[in-house]
């Protein structure tokens, strides 16, 4: 009799201890619950700023620019993409910014050559640099990540060509390369972007942006 007893003690000491985890997991279930809807909220914020980054914006062919960005008007999300972007926009009467990933809907790839070419542009000053696909400068020996219209070679008629690629090249060389952050983090379908930056634009640049002048780039070869 006193075994039986034991075993019974010792079953509802066990169905005691169920319980009180259940109750434990009861007391649980709305902060759990919480937690993966802000989760869940982050997920839908960093996909939509990453959409943002290559979405919404006007072309110019394979360019495109933001009216937003710079602009007083901005939401929250423009905001958060030009800041992961890094863009460090002004206003948009000082400064426009276009971005290149793509040519005719083929990603630039680390395997390919391009050729940008150009002249002049209605603007105080001008830059193009090239990104990896992490939106950081793309670390190289030659710590070179741009061109502007200061320090560009040109030809004796003014205009000017810039080769990027992972070779060294003559003249007006940007560097390319596998971007700081590891590979494995790679989200996008492209390697890196060139990033074009107009400052003080003239009114072609701020009323039709979709249709002013732009440099020209062009694939000269993949291995």
């Amino acid at each position: 009799m006193g075994g039986f007893l034991q075993c019974l003690a010792s079953v509802a000491r066990m169905i005691s201890r169920e319980i009180t985890k259940m109750n434990k997991l009861h007391a649980l279930r709305w902060p759990l619950a919480v937690l993966l809807c802000l989760a869940a909220s982050v997920l839908f914020l960093v996909l939509t700023i990453k959409q943002g980054l290559g979405g919404s914006f006007l072309k110019n062919g394979d360019w495109r620019t933001s009216e937003s960005t710079g602009s007083a008007e901005a939401g929250a999300i423009d905001r958060a993409i030009v800041a992961i972007g890094g863009l460090l926009a002004s206003t948009r009467e000082d400064s426009i910014y276009y971005v290149l990933n793509s040519l005719a809907g083929e990603p630039l790839r680390l395997n390919c050559r391009y050729r940008i070419e150009g002249d002049d542009y209605d603007a105080n000053w001008w830059s193009i640099t090239a990104y990896g696909w992490d939106n950081f400068l793309i670390p190289n020996g030659e710590k070179r990540y741009s061109f502007n219209n200061e320090n560009v070679s040109r030809g004796e008629d003014g205009r000017w060509v810039i080769h990027v690629g992972a070779k060294q090249e003559h003249g007006n060389w940007l560097p390319v390369g596998p971007s700081g952050a590891p590979a494995a983090d790679q989200s996008s379908d492209y390697d890196f972007d060139l990033l074009l930056r107009l400052y003080t634009p003239g009114d072609a640049y701020l009323q039709n942006p979709e249709s002013a002048s732009l440099p020209m780039v062009t694939v000269e070869g993949c291995s």
